[in-house]
């Protein structure tokens, strides 16, 4: 049986900039010679064993969203100047293609698994959903088996290594080992009501410039985080969003205030072109959906699952559009706004009141004037409390929709193993099956800095995290440049007694 390498979450961006010598604004992804190094240390390792790995990058590999913007044209609209183009089959296949030139240690990683007779499979992400589109696959082809070219002997060694390099447009299973996927559908921000769009590479401009099934995460990131620059670290989930707004509230005001303005002016452009084109795009989305849904669910080599497939996909989250997400989340700002004004209005009216009263009292100056301090004392400390509560309080520990959602795959599917990203927290959880085993969701996390400001993590601001699967034994490990070895992953046990995570294993074959 071959070993599973599992790893996600890399976001590259358009790498090295050539003419500047430096990394472009925007890119994340600065770790092409580990990445190399961990790749031919999976090489001498399943040498060593006489083992056959299947490496399986699990979504977000490639960020076609927090992307540095092309050269202007001059016929690019006002919105596209300040955002970028607007994501065409073509367009993302030029973006891949500055993404795999400014990365020539990813590509020279991937093409030495597929020499060593190794597969490599590439799954999407809420960040990358294009690779679904052929043009944009082809890339990837292109400048990895390009690559294998240069190191093989014949050209029957490519057209094989081409038949390894797989992209399956949604998930990875094996009946009774595991299931994979990104698992953004689960997440309410970050959810397509239509995932599976590979037909739509060949529809109208008009269908990709609308812009539609667009998730919240999406949106923001495009629209508005990519404007605080190389500071903005990528956070996926609500969680890691507000601690990450605290941060940036506490430290670089000036710069919240700076991008809000500056894109404020857009949004308006942004929304209303969304806006257009949608019932088209509708129907064009969920057709192509509906197709891909139906020909993967009699799809051997993805399982034959029928009506299974089907439930898995009805566990997606439903979050609006953009259009109905902004319009909502602006009635909420104008809710809180005057919810803010009105309890200024009570403060001010209680200290008036106070005020007041002591102004009508019969005493001395000293007395009155004591009293007053000590009123304006106490709204102060209360002010202070409640700005500082609100601003430092953690947020609520809810049950993740993730581990819900891999519990149900596990109800649907009966495997012992559920393995998501996405969410960049590396997460060992205990679910149970059908029949009353255990089983396991593991989620590999990312290999970027993960935003740790304000939490006390057991691990690197970077770690080079994947899970490895050698039979039925799955072990969370983080790859160690310095060492060129392999380590269990540090999980602490949460305050939840349904919480048993499981004891991590060594580095060394079992």
């Amino acid at each position: 049986m071959h070993d599973l390498v599992i790893v996600s979450d890399f976001h590259l961006g358009r790498g090295k900039n050539a003419f500047t010598g430096r990394y472009h604004e925007l890119e994340a992804f600065f770790y092409d010679e580990d990445f190399r190094a961990f790749c031919q240390w999976l090489i001498d390792d399943a040498t060593k064993r006489n083992a056959s790995l299947r490496f399986i990058i699990n979504g977000d590999a490639f960020d076609m969203l927090r992307i540095d913007r092309p050269p202007q044209t001059p016929e690019a609209t006002m919105v596209e100047r300040q955002f970028g183009p607007f994501m065409t089959p073509d367009r993302a296949a030029r973006d891949m293609a500055d993404i795999l030139d400014g990365h020539p240690g990813f590509v020279d990683g991937l093409a030495r698994l597929l020499v060593a007779g190794h597969e490599v499979v590439i799954l999407p992400g809420n960040h990358d959903i294009e690779i679904q589109w052929a043009p944009v696959r082809r890339q990837i082809e292109k400048y990895v088996l390009g690559r294998v070219r240069e190191r093989a002997t014949a050209e029957r060694e490519v057209a094989d290594a081409g038949d390894r390099l797989r992209f399956p447009p949604w998930f990875w299973y094996e009946p009774g080992r595991i299931w994979i996927e990104h698992g953004c559908q689960y997440d309410p921000e970050n959810a397509f009501t239509y995932q599976l769009r590979g037909a739509l590479a060949e529809a109208p401009r008009e269908v990709h410039e609308s812009e539609y099934d667009m998730p919240l995460g999406n949106f923001f990131q495009r629209y508005l985080f990519n404007g605080f620059g190389a500071i903005t670290f990528i956070v996926p989930s609500t969680r890691a969003h507000t601690r990450y707004a605290k941060w940036l509230l506490s430290n670089t005001p000036h710069l919240i205030w700076r991008v809000l303005i500056s894109h404020l002016r857009f949004w308006p452009q942004a929304i209303r072109r969304i806006a257009q084109n949608q019932s088209r795009a509708r129907a064009a989305y969920r057709e192509a959906h509906k197709r891909a849904l139906d020909e993967l669910a009699e799809l051997p080599t993805a399982g034959a699952l029928g009506d299974k497939l089907r439930e898995v996909d009805a566990l997606k989250e439903r979050g609006a559009s953009v259009v109905e997400a902004v319009s909502t989340l602006t009635r909420q700002v104008l809710t809180a706004l005057l919810g803010i004004v009105a309890l200024a209005a009570l403060v001010f009216g209680l200290w008036f009141a106070g005020f007041h009263a002591i102004a009508q009292l019969k005493g001395g100056f000293m007395v009155k004037a004591m009293l007053f301090m000590a009123l304006d004392f106490t709204f102060l400390v209360a002010a202070i409390f409640g700005i500082g509560w609100g601003l430092f309080r953690s947020p609520r520990q809810n049950s993740s929709p993730l581990r819900r959602a891999a519990q149900k795959i596990v109800n649907i599917l009966d495997v012992p193993v559920v393995a998501f990203g996405h969410t960049h927290d590396e997460v060992l959880w205990r679910l149970e099956r059908p029949g009353g085993q255990p089983a396991w969701y593991y989620n590999t996390g990312t290999w970027l800095a993960v935003f740790t400001h304000d939490v006390l993590m057991p691990r690197e601001r970077v770690q080079f995290t994947f899970l490895r699967m050698r039979e039925n034994e799955a072990e969370l490990l983080y790859w160690s440049p310095g060492r060129q070895a392999a380590a269990p992953v540090i999980l602490l046990d949460e305050r939840n007694p349904q919480a048993e995570p499981r004891r991590q294993g060594g580095v060394q074959p079992r």
